[in-house]
């Protein structure tokens, strides 16, 4: 019998709705790719994924992973040396990621 992987992938990212997880790769691929300070769309499907995460258990350092994973996937600069800017942003977007859960 085979193995639905959808049905046992245990990872963060998989326990969230495809919707969330939808809006957040859209905000992230628009906020990579610009340098603006309108950063509306992002707070706001940074708000309602970690809603969704609260209310399915999942904790902060797992919705984290999905985030960075996300924001490598959309065009994030990868952890290999970069420019300092570019680890000013991921640091905006894990603070931003953090204050939304806890908030």
């Amino acid at each position: 019998m085979p193995v639905n992987k959808a049905t046992h992938d245990q990872s963060p990212g998989a326990r969230l709705s495809p919707e969330a997880v939808a809006m957040l790769r859209e905000a992230l691929r628009k906020w990579v790719a610009s340098e603006s300070a309108d950063d509306s769309t992002l707070g706001t499907a940074l708000r309602t994924v970690a809603a969704e995460a609260r209310d399915r258990g999942i904790r902060a350092e797992e919705l984290l992973v999905t985030l960075k994973t996300t924001w490598f996937e959309v065009g994030g600069t990868p952890t290999t040396p970069s420019s300092p800017s570019d680890h000013r942003r991921l640091d905006e977007l894990v603070t931003a990621c953090i204050k939304a859960y806890y908030e």
